[in-house]
């Protein structure tokens, strides 16, 4: 049977005919808020270290005691993240991080009003709790994209986005204190983290093909061979993670130390702002590179920067050698890090996406805190050298073992 034929209306002189029928083009995903809400997150991992003394001279009380709510905002991020893991893969990525960005919203609101030290901490573990459901929701959303290659370009993008956070929110906080309150930095964060979750939408990529609309076909590299089975498929991710927390979060993290044994108190604040700037410039080469580059060559260039720093501070710790390797920290992050957010959570099954990348995130912290916590004595004794050459094996070993997995991924 011969298709029916649309009746077209008659040309006239000098008029254009009827243009021809174009192609309907693939609905695309939208996913708002994303970006801010990673931003508002890192913001608010960095803007207690400007107010500690504005803080411990409103309540008259000693800096040390002020740090335990720096402490408190960790410690209840990485043992929040599961949780929020489970609550995105059960109820979806956008409902669970608008309750997250929710319940920082009004912890920090409660910060700018509260009137004491010690609930003060608390609220600052209430905000950590409520910011951990960025990363597995985030996580979720990404994992939908069809390929691997606009999964790390995606995961390149909000690095670099928390990576201008993190240069940002200390001196825009320390401006802010000096010209109002501190109070005034905990209303306006909460006033933005309400905001960023009244515009958060996520949606399943959908693609049309032929005359109906479905929803995108499962990204194409899967766990190959006994690699996917989910008891070591979470061992793997676990062990990454706390490999990847103890060298790539807690070598720049000892970095200020370092720097404060030698005397050089001032260039601290300047070391965390390099290794921003290196993370930032890295992601924005990433993006390049994601494009050609596969798992094992990224893993491989992140992993010999990260040793490579190591090894420079474990042989000259001058100021001028902590802040070129403060630069090589941030770039091995960029290639290391955004490479392993991106293949690791396929080692388990799809419906358990976002409760591997909140344990791989969650075993990250909890292992950087440790390890900072166990170091800085030794660091402030000058004993720089065994830490920093342990770094440095540490990072060739998770390297080495990244590089063998990523073997397995197709």
């Amino acid at each position: 049977m011969l298709p029916s034929l649309q009746p077209t209306r008659p040309i006239q002189p000098g008029q254009p005919p009827d243009p021809l029928p174009r192609r309907r083009p693939p609905a695309r995903r939208r996913s708002s808020g994303l970006h801010p809400a990673a931003a508002l997150c890192n913001a608010d991992w960095h803007i207690a270290a400007p107010l500690l003394a504005a803080l411990a001279a409103t309540w008259h009380t000693d800096i040390a005691s002020i740090a335990t709510g720096v402490a408190a905002h960790s410690l209840g991020q990485g043992l929040a993240l599961p949780l929020w893991g489970w609550s995105a893969d059960r109820f979806g990525p956008a409902r669970s991080l608008r309750a997250g960005l929710l319940l920082a919203a009004a912890a920090n609101a409660a910060c700018a009003l509260c009137s004491g030290v010690e609930s003060w901490v608390a609220l600052r573990a209430a905000a950590g709790v409520g910011f951990a459901a960025v990363a597995p929701s985030v996580a979720l959303s990404y994992d939908r994209l069809p390929t691997s290659r606009d999964r790390q370009r995606a995961f390149a993008g909000l690095t670099t986005v928390t990576a201008a956070s993190a240069i940002a929110a200390p001196v825009v906080t320390g401006v802010a204190a000096h010209l109002g309150t501190w109070r005034s930095v905990f209303a306006v964060l909460a006033l933005c983290t309400a905001a960023t979750a009244a515009r958060v939408r996520v949606e399943v990529p959908t693609t049309v093909y032929g005359r109906g609309t479905r929803s995108a076909p499962e990204p194409t590299h899967r766990p190959a061979g006994r690699s996917g089975r989910t008891g070591t498929a979470y061992l793997t991710v676990i062990g990454m993670g706390v490999a990847e927390g103890a060298v790539m979060l807690a070598l720049p993290a000892l970095l200020a130390p370092v720097l404060a044994a030698a005397g050089a108190q001032q260039a601290a604040s300047a070391a965390l702002v390099v290794y921003a700037a290196g993370v930032l410039g890295s992601t924005l080469v990433l993006r390049r590179h994601a494009r050609r580059w596969g798992p094992v060559k990224l893993l491989t260039a992140g992993g010999s920067l990260g040793c490579a720093g190591a090894v420079l501070v474990a042989v000259t710790p001058s100021v001028a050698v902590v802040l070129l390797c403060a630069a090589v920290l941030g770039v091995a992050w960029g290639y290391l890090h955004t490479t392993l957010q991106t293949w690791l959570p396929h080692l388990v099954p799809a419906a358990e996406r976002a409760r591997a990348a909140s344990s791989f995130a969650a075993a990250a912290m909890l292992a950087n805190s440790v390890v900072v916590a166990a170091s800085t004595s030794a660091l402030q004794s000058g004993h720089h050298a065994p830490v920093f050459a342990a770094g440095a094996v540490l990072c060739a070993l998770l390297t080495g073992w990244a590089v063998s997995t990523a073997r397995h991924w197709r």
